[in-house]
């Protein structure tokens, strides 16, 4: 901001003479003696009592220095505000994440974050995809964690980390049989006709998963015996435990979750078996480098939990 004004009389009240406020504004003395003399016009009342060389305010300067300083203090700060926030010092990062990811991938990330940019307002929204995209889309986020089929494509996104697409199965269930190891493949492999006429327990259907499950039974034809729909997904994962059925389960949840029985997991016979987790944002010209360290921040911590670092 320029208060060219504020900063002349503020001045000339600190050193009460025009020579040495003149040196210090680095102007000449007759164009800051003109600009007070313009200004007392202007504002109808002297703010300086001329005595010789000396100036005092007047009662009216003092006012008008008290408020002046004022100004020029919020100019100050406002300017140094406005430096770090060029310099991605200072910024604001709304984020968006689902109710079920956040839980095992945000903890350390944001305390990380928070010690690393602590001048960076973080707000944190959590809901399904259909939630988070309309807040991302009415601008009411900056940035989403979605799974690489559901982000919106008129937005850009970064890949943060891939996961399986797995089938939980009971200990003792006869699809254990069915399953083919092979050199280079961390899990067992099912064929997709393995599936049909088993009891399946799924997710509803507005969950993310819920849709790649769908999707990929109808391109294989996969039709379970009896499906049960159920909203916790770690609840699914439990009856999985105890020999209830099966279900289809995002690789990061089976690393995260702990049942009271052990559960095999396997990877289905099918291109879609490994799903994206990317970061979702609008197109811009330049990120904040807070936001690039968020993302990479998501990465790291994705990959440590898809290697089993939890």
């Amino acid at each position: 901001m320029e208060l060219k004004e504020q900063r002349y009389v503020c001045t000339l009240a600190e050193y009460g003479n025009l020579t040495r406020a003149a040196d210090r504004l680095y102007i000449s003395q007759p164009a800051l003696s003109i600009y007070i003399s313009n200004l007392e016009k202007h504002l109808g009342t002297p703010l300086f009592d001329r005595e010789g060389k000396k100036f005092e305010l007047t009662k009216a300067g003092e006012r008008y220095v008290l408020h002046a300083r004022k100004i020029l203090e919020e100019s100050n700060q406002f300017n140094e505000e406005l430096n770090m926030i060029l310099s991605d010092e200072v910024g604001r990062l709304r984020l968006g994440i689902s109710l079920l990811r956040g839980p095992w991938l945000l903890p350390r990330v944001l305390k990380a974050f928070g010690e690393k940019w602590p001048h960076v307002e973080l707000t944190l929204r959590q809901g399904n995809i259909m939630f988070l995209n309309e807040l991302l889309n009415n601008h009411e986020l900056d940035m989403i964690i979605v799974n690489g089929e559901n982000w919106d494509r008129t937005m850009e996104f970064r890949e943060l980390f891939e996961e399986e697409f797995l089938v939980a199965v009971p200990q003792g269930h006869p699809l254990n049989s069915q399953a083919v190891f092979r050199e280079g493949h961390p899990y067992g492999i099912l064929a997709p006709e393995a599936l049909n006429g088993q009891v399946l327990l799924s997710t509803t259907q507005e969950q993310s998963s819920r849709d790649l499950q769908d999707r990929i039974f109808r391109k294989h034809q996969i039709r379970p015996s009896h499906i049960y729909t159920i909203r916790s997904i770690e609840l699914i994962l439990q009856m999985v435990a105890e020999g209830f059925g099966i279900t289809l389960v995002r690789e990061a949840y089976t690393k995260t979750f702990r049942y009271a029985k052990p559960v095999n997991l396997y990877q289905l016979d099918v291109p879609e078996h490994r799903r994206k987790v990317v970061a979702a944002f609008h197109r811009r010209e330049k990120v904040p480098r807070y936001m690039e360290d968020m993302m990479e921040m998501l990465k790291k911590r994705g990959l440590e939990i898809m290697a089993g670092r939890l």
